[in-house]
């Protein structure tokens, strides 16, 4: 049998005076930049793969360089602002920072993503009880986590819609492989605060830029509402 390899990744900017997601799972690498290592170094951080400024100046080139470069078969990817994990069912159940059981779970949904041969999971964007209607969704929006399997996966960067980059590469695989895994049992609680490393509250220019890009590449099938700050997937799955 096929030995099927896993890496835990976290991606971050600017966050080395709150390190959170390292406390979640058994191991992990946090991805940098090279003139960040020593302060990520100094905070605690354990396994740090410090890559050059110019290769991951930008969320969506920071993901796509751990995808291209990481050497497992399947990547796992989690943001670095991540408090605790939940078990969504009528109500929020907290893991409690339980690194095995948080661990299992990333392994678990990594395991169904070899078997069922497809190219991408992801977690819920929100972790509201009353949005729960089943364990798995095959479409959506993407939350905190997020799964790849490298040799399933079709879907490519495109820097003319980098600020939505997870949504569309979200509807590059519902195009190429029909559907993407989403556990909806399992959230993350983030802490969501607005720092060096985070986005403002308020959308620049070039995000609304990102956002029309995508409406010409997709058309019907994406929506954004201004007033909620809000993207929809308009696929029926």
């Amino acid at each position: 049998m096929e030995e099927v390899t896993l890496g835990i990744y976290v991606q971050s900017y600017k966050r080395y005076d709150k390190i959170l997601t390292q406390d979640l799972f058994e191991e992990c690498t946090y991805v940098v930049r090279k003139s960040e290592e020593e302060s990520y170094r100094q905070a605690g951080v354990k396994n740090i793969w410090a890559v050059d400024d110019e290769k991951i100046d930008n969320a969506i080139k920071t993901y796509w360089y751990i995808i291209d470069n990481a050497p497992e078969d399947i990547v796992f990817v989690a943001d670095d602002d991540i408090e605790d994990c939940l078990y969504r069912l009528d109500s929020n159940v907290p893991i409690g920072k339980d690194k095995e059981i948080i661990t299992d779970e990333v392994i678990r949904i990594a395991q169904l993503l070899y078997d069922l041969k497809l190219g991408y999971a992801c977690i819920d964007a929100t972790s509201t009880p009353f949005n729960y209607d089943g364990e798995f969704a095959f479409k959506g929006t993407s939350g905190s986590m997020k799964w790849v399997n490298k040799k399933v996966l079709k879907a490519r960067p495109d820097e003319r819609v980098k600020f939505n980059y997870d949504i569309d590469l979200i509807m590059q695989e519902l195009l190429y492989n029909r559907v993407v895994l989403k556990p909806r049992y399992l959230c993350g609680k983030d802490k969501q605060d607005v720092n060096a490393g985070g986005d403002s509250g308020k959308l620049r220019q070039d995000q609304i830029d990102s956002i029309e890009n995508m409406k010409i590449k997709w058309g019907k099938y994406f929506g954004y509402n201004y007033k909620s700050n809000k993207p929809r997937i308009k696929v029926e799955r």
